[in-house]
């Protein structure tokens, strides 16, 4: 797992929100929510744009929905002093995003939310039912070999009781299966894998 992974968990504030600047709107924010999440880790938490600052790099005004390569234009316009510039690689198997989470790189998940939840046996938010985009920053085995994927979700906000808080550990198969169904078909995903932040 990365080392920034522990700093990052020991900034969620008392709710357990995930702490990113400005309070999700709806559904429709979760592209730049998942987009803030990676940026934050990219630079290790010296870079926090709010959603509307991002959306603004992006090119699309809200409350609108974002893809794979809005997010990535909004990602790629920062060159935060003293680091290399950021990246998503946009990627349309799920195996490069296996692999990706495996050597310790963050992702942005595209998921169907609603098969999401029918396979998390409905503790995420069940007032929602479409795409949703998410991030996810580690990956670990439990003793009986399932492999698990540490899952960071806009949704998880303290809106709702029975609404899991802060990040979570998932089983790779119900994210791939989720990312599958929002693609349309077994093995292809919308996803991107983080790149650059590092120190010059």
């Amino acid at each position: 797992m990365p080392e920034y992974i522990p700093k990052f968990q020991k900034q969620l504030n008392g709710r357990g929100a995930i702490p990113v600047p400005g309070k999700t709107r709806g559904a429709r924010d979760c592209g730049p929510r998942a987009a803030l999440h990676g940026i934050d880790f990219l630079t290790r938490g010296e870079l926090r744009p709010t959603v509307t600052q991002f959306r603004d790099r992006a090119d699309v005004e809200g409350p609108q929905k974002t893809n794979i390569d809005d997010l990535r234009k909004g990602i790629e316009s920062y060159t935060p002093r003293g680091r290399k510039p950021l990246r998503l690689f946009k990627k349309d198997f799920v195996g490069d995003i296996k692999s990706a989470v495996a050597a310790g790189k963050g992702v942005l998940l595209c998921i169907h939310y609603e098969r999401f939840n029918d396979l998390m046996a409905k503790t995420g938010d069940p007032l929602y039912e479409g795409g949703h985009s998410v991030t996810v920053f580690g990956q670990r085995t439990n003793p009986d070999g399932e492999v698990m994927w540490l899952l960071y979700d806009s949704l998880d906000d303290a809106r709702r009781a029975g609404i899991p808080q802060g990040p979570r550990w998932v089983r790779r198969s119900i994210l791939v299966e989720s990312m599958e169904a929002f693609a349309g078909s077994k093995g292809r995903c919308y996803a991107g894998v983080l790149g650059g932040g590092q120190k010059r």
